[in-house]
Order: structure tokens, then C-alpha cells, then sequence
């Protein structure tokens, strides 16, 4: 089975990995999310095909929209292991570890549909106001949030369909993400 919004295989020897990262959990007979990036089942081939997107074919304007979204996901992924440092839970330290791993899949996914080799420096942003482990889920849902609200006004402003569904594919994950940080 292949992922075809982040073009990984998912078999027998992965289908659990980053499980924290889902209410729901893969079992070898059901596999529902894609372990890497958690994209639904609707997601996932039996014919290893993955969404193409050419990057020479994007305009300027749906370029800069993917520059920002590798960065939006990599911020993301940088507070989620941040995060996973200063949890007290240890349940919760383990959920927002296997967020960074997804949101940093995501920041990859954009690299990839952009065409982008380099992955962008970014400014160290301090958590060290958000003390307890329900500063960090709550400021972990404001960041969920604004992934989905960049999706939803973004993907009418790209040139590519395939991106269109790709966006669309990634909201309904950080949907889930607020669902898994609100539990």
C-alpha cells in the first residue's frame, strides 16, 4: 500500500509507527491513516500511484503559497518536539512526538511539490512561557488551527488541481490533530 499524497509505503513493518498521533489506531487488517503524513484511508493505493504535481508548471504565486506552507508545517513540527521536551505527561509527551514527525512529513510533502531542494532556515521561536502541559495543548490547537485556515484559503488560490486536493487532504488531517489535542 502506498500514500499518495506523501508517496510512502506502508507495509507490515510500519503500519503502527507514529500511532500517537492518532485517536484511532492501524492494525495490520485496518489500515486507516498513513503513519508518516496521516492522511485518511480515501488516501491510500493498492497501485503504489502518488499525486503528481509539476513544480515547473506553478506559477510564481502558487510557488511562494508552497514556500510558506514548508515553513508553516516545519514551525509546526519544530513546537510539537519542543513541546514533547517540556510535557509532563508522559502520554502526551509521546502524542506530540508523533506530531512532529507528521507535521515535519508535511513541510517534505510541500519540498517536494515545490520543487524545492533547500530546506529553509528558520528563526528559533522560545516556548518558555508555555509551562504546563495545558499551555502547550492549547497553543498546540491555535497552531492546528491556522494550518487549517492556510489550507482553506490557499487552495483556491493555487494553479494546480492535484495541489487543490493535496491541501484539502491536509486539512483533514490537522483536523484530527485538534481533535487528538481538545481529548
Amino acid at each position: 500500500m502506498k500514500c499518495t499524497i506523501c508517496g510512502m509505503d506502508i507495509n507490515e513493518k510500519n503500519y503502527n509507527f507514529n500511532e500517537g498521533a492518532f485517536a484511532n489506531k492501524n492494525s495490520i487488517d485496518n489500515i486507516m491513516y498513513c503513519p508518516f503524513c496521516g492522511v485518511n484511508k480515501e488516501y491510500l493505493s493498492e497501485n503504489s500511484e502518488i499525486i503528481e504535481v509539476k513544480a515547473n508548471l506553478l506559477d510564481e504565486k502558487t510557488l511562494q503559497i508552497l514556500d510558506h506552507a514548508v515553513k508553516l508545517e516545519l514551525f509546526n513540527g519544530d513546537f510539537y518536539r519542543t513541546a514533547a521536551s517540556k510535557a509532563k505527561d508522559n502520554e502526551i509527551k509521546k502524542m506530540f512526538e508523533a506530531l512532529s514527525v507528521i507535521e515535519t512529513f508535511h513541510s517534505k510533502v510541500h519540498q517536494r511539490l515545490g520543487g524545492f531542494t533547500k530546506v529553509p532556515e528558520l528563526n528559533k521561536v522560545s516556548y518558555d512561557k508555555y509551562n504546563s502541559d495545558s499551555a502547550l495543548l492549547k497553543l498546540a490547537k491555535q497552531k492546528e488551527e491556522h494550518a487549517i485556515s492556510y489550507y482553506e484559503k490557499y487552495k483556491n488560490e493555487v494553479n494546480d488541481n492535484n495541489l487543490v486536493a493535496i491541501f484539502e487532504a491536509l486539512s483533514i488531517v490537522e483536523r484530527e490533530h485538534i481533535i487528538l489535542v481538545e481529548e
